[in-house]
């Protein structure tokens, strides 16, 4: 008798673990699932956290290419109007760096977050050329400064 109690109990046992695992895995499925969908949306908002930053940067490097672009068009023109060979010549080569950046302009416009590393580069070297025209124009035409 006491070995059918045994079994009993040990039957009970087991109908309650079973009980409590089955309800438990499905405990289980229902955070495993709902923390699939929280990943999920934690990567939607990653995505859309740096798709505004990539956003963000175009929008200021644009914005700095604008203004130098928009310099160097008043520069173009004030040495239109001198007439002379040498400012002939100064004029074309800030034409070529105006043209430079309006090509970069677009490529930041068009770039995509995988080559924005590359068209950011290009960019800085750009600019820096700009500035180094800007800087041997001014020393070439001092007389305009005074």
């Amino acid at each position: 008798m006491q070995k059918y109690i045994l079994v009993l109990a040990a039957a009970a046992m087991m109908a309650c673990q079973n009980s409590q695992t089955g309800s438990g895995s499905d405990s289980a499925a229902n955070k495993m699932e709902q923390g699939a969908e929280e990943m999920e949306e934690g990567m939607e908002m990653k995505a859309d956290t740096a798709g505004a930053y990539l956003k963000e940067q175009k929008d200021k490097a644009a914005a700095a290419i604008k203004e130098k672009m928009d310099s160097l068009d008043a520069r173009i023109e004030e040495l239109k109007k001198d007439g002379s060979k040498k400012s002939e010549k100064a004029r074309k080569d800030l034409q070529e760096v105006r043209d430079d950046l309006a090509l970069r302009l677009e490529d930041v416009r068009n770039s995509t977050a995988e080559a924005w590393d590359k068209t950011k580069a290009n960019l800085d070297k750009s600019m820096k050329k700009a500035d180094a025209e800007w800087q041997e124009f001014k020393r070439d035409f001092k007389e305009l400064f005074r």
